[in-house]
């Protein structure tokens, strides 16, 4: 097993184990710990991501060759956003700042709508890349091209939630106006 695999594993499990050993025992700051060393165990892969560009939290180095490259690359921005708001999670909860910072969100959700969307866009990328996959026109028909419309479309969709934080970041008055106007249905979260 690779060290830095093994790292990234132990740093998990010992927040895990943290989080469920602070909610047993009613250890708010235990609780705090635990999902701070998960964010890092989950951030400590993503940055491997990006650096080595080679797969993150594989146990061996022969694992998932064929997605070297641009994959892991995106694979390790997912990672280090999902560890970063880990972290942050914790500090916030840490601070008493969790709730208000929920309700600034929900006013203003630029900076989630901007982050959805990098996410999506990345999820969407992987969908639409085919590394070393199998051939032939059955596989094209009814993996391939399936796959990436759908990748596509979550691209596109992410494009617009990008869309949307800007606008919502740059003029505040004009986006709550376009927000009152749609139905309740798609408002819910703002």
């Amino acid at each position: 097993m690779r060290l830095l695999a093994l790292l990234e594993y132990a740093a998990m499990v010992i927040g895990i184990i943290a989080v469920i050993a602070g909610q047993y025992f009613g250890l708010p700051k235990g609780v705090h710990l635990g999902l701070a060393t998960i964010g890092a165990g989950i951030a400590l892969g993503g940055l491997e991501g990006l650096f080595t560009r080679s797969m993150p939290f594989r146990a061996s180095d022969d694992a998932h060759e064929a997605y070297a490259g641009a994959p892991a690359m995106i694979v390790g921005l997912m990672g280090l956003l999902i560890g970063a708001a880990l972290i942050g999670s914790a500090y916030l909860l840490s601070d008493g700042q969790w709730h208000a910072t929920l309700q600034y969100l929900k006013a203003r959700p630029a900076p989630f709508l901007i982050v959805a969307g990098v996410f999506l866009a990345a999820v969407g990328t992987l969908m639409m890349l085919n590394p070393q996959g199998r051939r032939g026109l059955a596989w094209l028909l009814l993996l391939y091209i399936p796959r990436s419309l759908i990748g596509l479309a979550l691209v596109l969709a992410a494009l617009a939630a990008i869309g949307l934080g800007a606008w919502e970041r740059l003029d505040p008055a004009a986006f709550d106006r376009f927000v009152s106007t749609l139905p309740k249905e798609f408002r819910a979260p703002f």
